[in-house]
């Protein structure tokens, strides 16, 4: 009789392969990984999951963008006041490959205390990411203010 040792790494490599192979997530999350062009040049990635998410708090802008790939642009409302913004997509039951489905998403962001919520924007591109941008209020330096100096008689 003899023992069989077990090589840890090369079981472990095994095993993770398998599940990768195995997982229709892993496979939708690696196919599914959507470029995304910041503004200053660099690049990102949204995908892997269904409503996926960024949040950029630049110097000058906020900017949000959201995987809502399984819906259309008339399915998705957002609302925001001075402190948030929600954005709600939903679709009824329709039917797909494997029956039939409906989805409902909601997703709320806390808003920097320096965005003028009257400068949203907002736009949803053929792969379905929804790209919402705010410009920052400028910051105004403290201008000098004069005092007048009220002189009172003495009684």
């Amino acid at each position: 009789m003899f023992a069989i040792t077990p090589r840890i790494a090369d079981d472990y490599s095994l095993f993770n392969l398998l599940e990768d192979m195995a997982s229709p997530y892993n496979r939708y999350q690696q196919r599914n990984m959507l470029p995304v062009k910041f503004g200053d040049g660099t690049m990102g990635h949204i995908g892997g999951s269904i409503g996926g998410s960024q949040v950029e708090n630049a110097d000058k802008e906020f900017r949000i963008r959201l995987d809502l790939s399984h819906y259309k642009p008339e399915e998705v409302k957002i609302s925001m006041d001075s402190h948030k913004i929600s954005i709600n997509a939903k679709h009824e039951e329709r039917q797909d490959n494997h029956g039939f489905i409906s989805r409902e998403i909601t997703r709320t962001y806390k808003l920097p205390n320096d965005v003028d919520v009257n400068s949203a924007t907002s736009t949803m591109n053929a792969n379905g990411t929804l790209s919402i941008k705010m410009l920052k209020k400028a910051l105004e330096a403290p201008k000098e203010v004069n005092i007048p100096v009220q002189f009172e008689k003495q009684k």
